[in-house]
């Protein structure tokens, strides 16, 4: 039986909602040639996503609002107030039709939709209503902050960009189980301090795997975490950076771990800098690679000496970061 034959019922609108946000991703992701990154949240704390604007590194916190059906002919959406904490978010809101979207969609920053949107009440609780239609009259007061389809991209600040020809494409590289049990351990003691919000990037395609939004000031940073494994006849060795998905920015930070494997456990000590400081110690090895050597607990490794910090602090450090 196919079930997508009809219109979603009311049982289905999780289900809906999840459809028209990975639609929405791989629309801007498409759109803009991967210069908008896609970072989904691992915990829900009322943002959809963050979008990575790789032009300049901004990066622009969402919500999704679908609707699988018009009253009237338009999209009415009803938002309750306290679910729109932060003015900057932006507020993405469309129609779902069976395989795509409808012709229009609404791209409006939280600060605009609340000073334009309909203020009322239900059951003693503020909601914000609004509607537009998929053919916008050109007297609606939301005509500025609605978009074609196919402009969705422009309207994150990203414009069309010239096709090029498709470089080689790298050789595989698979995350090894050391690389994610350092991932695991980073998330882990973050997720300790309940001010940061953790976003996964999807896909992982650039410089940054994870971000981090503080909850207080919603400042954003971006992280790659490397770890290497260490042994006492071994006690020194080589991180790697692949080069041709480096883009080094302010927001954006390295942590490297080292994994003790004859204890089973991580050094207690790690680095932590910003990725523009790679330049300082990093070599470049000519065959696609920036490499650096790391011995936790040494002390006479020059530059890198002052990127130490203790793994225990790592989620106050990030903080401070913010």
């Amino acid at each position: 039986m196919d079930l997508s034959a009809g219109p979603w019922t009311h049982n289905e609108t999780s289900a809906s909602s999840q459809v028209f946000e990975f639609r929405l991703w791989a629309a801007l992701t498409e759109q803009s040639r991967g210069q908008l990154h896609v970072f989904l949240p691992l915990a829900d704390r009322g943002v959809d996503a963050l979008v990575h604007r790789l032009t300049d590194g901004a990066y622009l916190p969402v919500q999704a609002k679908d609707r699988s059906g018009l009253m009237d002919g338009e999209v009415h959406l009803v938002v309750w107030a306290d679910s729109l904490p932060d003015d900057e978010v932006l507020i993405v809101s469309g129609l779902l039709v069976e395989g795509g979207f409808g012709p229009t969609m609404l791209v409006v920053p939280v600060r605009d939709f609340k000073r334009l949107a309909d203020l009322t009440t239900h059951e003693g609780k503020q909601i914000y209503s609004m509607e537009f239609g998929m053919r916008p009259r050109s007297d609606s007061r939301w005509l500025p902050w609605l978009v074609p389809i196919e402009g969705l991209a422009e309207r994150f600040g990203v414009g069309a960009l010239e096709v090029e020809e498709a470089p080689v494409e790298p050789r595989p590289s698979w995350r090894s189980d050391l690389g994610f049990l350092g991932e695991s351990e980073v998330i882990r003691r973050l997720a300790e301090n309940e001010t940061l919000n953790l976003f996964r990037a999807f896909p992982d395609s650039e410089t940054a795997e994870f971000a981090v939004l503080h909850l207080g000031n919603r400042r954003v940073i971006g992280l790659q975490v490397k770890t290497v494994g260490i042994t006492r006849d071994h006690p020194r060795a080589t991180v790697n950076v692949y080069a041709s998905s480096f883009r080094p920015a302010p927001t954006t930070y390295f942590v490297v771990l080292a994994w003790l494997r004859e204890e089973a456990r991580f050094h207690e000590e790690c680095l932590a800098f910003r990725s523009l400081e790679l330049r300082e110690f990093g070599i470049d090895e000519g065959d696609g690679h920036i490499t650096f050597k790391f011995r936790p607990g040494a002390t006479d490794e020059g530059r890198q000496d002052r990127y130490r910090r203790h793994l225990a602090d790592l989620p106050a450090q990030v903080e401070a970061l913010l």
